[in-house]
């Protein structure tokens, strides 16, 4: 019986093997080899028309950070047939076709050439040199800038070596983007800040060398066959470059992702730190400020307006900052102002008239929500005091019987939780008694025709 048990269970599971194998099989919708190698190889070339869309394209995307516009940094991501380059270095070092990597990486570096130099230009002539947040955000790559590169490669070779291929490679080149590092790197040759160069080229070389070790990566999967054989050792050092190319080029980007998290950490624990402490009613928190000083010790610099604070409450306030991982950490509170404090007078001023109009932006907010409100309810009050006369000859029609009708909203006043509950109410006074089938026939129809499902109607009889 355990031996039936564990039949079963083997079987299953080489079942549901063939079942992933078959949908994850990427050979049924692969395209000839002969075929990838020449889509690549095609579009390694920069000279003539390409190279002229790329430095169209580059001056797109230099116009787009200059103008903080991400729709137009997109349409230029999609003109640039920058990713041909990198792809064919890939898939020369996986097909062993050294002249396909001297050839690509040529046309590559020309691009790259071509390219900052043209944003160089536009940035030397355009009249807005500021740092918008578009360009800011290419200087500081991260690990998730490097697993973009990877995943958008991957994504990149296995559709290019596909029949369908699709709209991925745009797709790979705007996720990727590849073209505004290069843009922000001419922004800083053309300002002359290097931060902005270096960040920013750095940035681009990990696009570019993760996009090749995918397609290297994605063409030995996909069993591409080689142009030239080469021999154990040959193949050896040829893995073992690239591993190392792959690993150096990651690890700035990890220790710049492992300083901005540290940083973030460290910025939420002072934050719950003085929302949780400096919670005063007569005192307010209008600056607060991390700085290093000569000696390397981290000082948090607090500002306060309102009712001075004991030294004593600063003092428990002070010994507190363990608690919120703050340990090595001295806080320095500043209150009030005067010439010796840090804040001048211009800056308080704005501090503090920037909360007042926010103070007051949130009650305007709250006075137009109950202004809307209570307009809502005045509209449904007037409706309900004409809806009697809207109605009546369709009453008379419908109900013969009836002489009058009226409608109102009111509240029943609950006697013993004294709630309110509001109610639909209806008079209706009548020539003769109304029937139960009658009267419930009258509440189903004038609660549809009101669209009302609290109503309640009081009959009343008029004999004449």
């Amino acid at each position: 019986m355990a031996k039936d048990k564990i039949d079963r269970f083997v079987n299953l599971l080489k079942r549901a093997r063939n079942w992933v194998r078959i949908y994850l099989d990427l050979k049924h919708d692969q395209e000839a080899t002969s075929q990838t190698y020449e889509a690549i190889a095609s579009g390694t070339e920069f000279r003539g028309t390409n190279l002229w869309v790329l430095i169209f394209a580059i001056f797109v995307a230099s116009l787009g950070l200059n103008m903080n516009s991400i729709p137009v940094i997109i349409g230029a991501m999609l003109i640039s047939p920058l990713m041909g380059p990198i792809q064919g270095v890939g898939l020369g070092i996986a097909v062993s076709d050294l002249t396909l990597v001297k050839k690509s990486f040529i046309n590559l570096a020309v691009a790259t050439i071509f390219s900052m130099l043209t944003s160089c230009f536009y940035f030397l002539i355009s009249p807005i040199d500021e740092a918008r947040s578009e360009l800011l955000a290419r200087t500081t790559p991260t690990i998730y800038d490097v697993l973009i590169a990877f995943f958008g490669g991957m994504a990149g070779i296995i559709a290019t070596a596909s029949k369908g291929k699709g709209n991925v490679i745009p797709g790979v080149a705007i996720a990727t983007a590849l073209m505004p590092p290069l843009c922000t790197s001419g922004y800083g040759l053309a300002t002359l800040q290097m931060k902005f160069f270096f960040g920013a080229f750095y940035l681009y070389m990990i696009n570019c060398v993760y996009i090749g070790f995918a397609t290297w990566l994605g063409v030995r999967i996909l069993k591409i066959p080689k142009v030239a054989m080469t021999d154990l050792v040959k193949k050896k050092k040829i893995i073992r470059a690239v591993t190392f190319i792959v690993l150096i080029t990651a690890l700035p980007s990890i220790y710049i992702t492992y300083k901005i998290l540290k940083e973030n950490i460290q910025q939420n624990e002072i934050n719950s730190f003085v929302s949780n402490e400096f919670d005063f009613s007569s005192t307010q928190v209008i600056k607060k400020n991390l700085i290093t000083d000569k000696d390397g010790r981290e000082i948090l610099e607090v500002t306060l307006v309102g009712e001075n604070i004991p030294a004593d409450s600063i003092n428990i306030i002070s010994s507190k900052m363990h608690f919120y991982g703050l340990k090595n950490m001295v806080l320095k509170v500043t209150q009030g102002y005067n010439p010796n404090n840090t804040l001048n007078q211009q800056e308080l001023t704005t501090t503090i008239v920037q909360d007042m109009l926010k103070h007051n932006q949130t009650i305007i907010d709250d006075q137009r929500s109950k202004i809307t409100e209570l307009e809502s309810q005045l509209s449904n009050y007037k409706t309900l005091d004409s809806i009697g006369t809207l109605i009546a000859p369709e009453v008379k029609v419908l109900f013969p019987t009836i002489n009058d009708i009226a409608v109102a909203s009111t509240y029943f006043n609950e006697i013993d939780s004294l709630k309110l509950k509001p109610i639909t109410l209806a008079l209706v006074s009548s020539q003769k008694v109304i029937s139960e089938s009658e009267r419930s026939k009258l509440k189903e129809w004038l609660s549809a025709r009101i669209r009302r499902n609290d109503i309640d109607i009081i009959f009343t009889t008029d004999y004449k």
